[in-house]
């Protein structure tokens, strides 16, 4: 079965997209300036930015803009500060059990 799946910003900062057992797929729609602090994640992840330009911090500091990726294992703290109106799409595998995202 094919799914199409909305990838836009919106107001709503984040939505799950789609939890198949395997991956977890989430979108952040973040605002200039805002801040999703230090975390941590049992699962690996993979971070696109789709739009917009973000400062990733974790083992060290990259600056992402759009069509650009980073991947990061398990367990490491990691902060995002949107530098721009930013659309970012997180792909985290093996799905989490329990992976409270705010």
């Amino acid at each position: 079965m094919m799914n199409v799946y909305s990838l836009s910003l919106e107001q709503q900062f984040v939505r799950p997209i789609l939890d198949n057992g395997v991956s977890k797929v989430v979108k952040f729609s973040f605002p200039k300036g805002k801040i999703l602090p230090k975390h941590k994640t049992t699962s690996d992840i993979l971070v696109f930015v789709l739009q917009g330009k973000i400062r990733f911090v974790a083992e060290g500091e990259a600056v992402l803009e759009q069509n650009d990726m980073i991947s990061l294992g398990k367990q490491v703290e990691h902060s995002i500060e949107a530098l721009e109106d930013s659309l970012v799409v997180l792909v985290l595998t093996p799905s989490p059990e329990a992976h409270p995202i705010h």
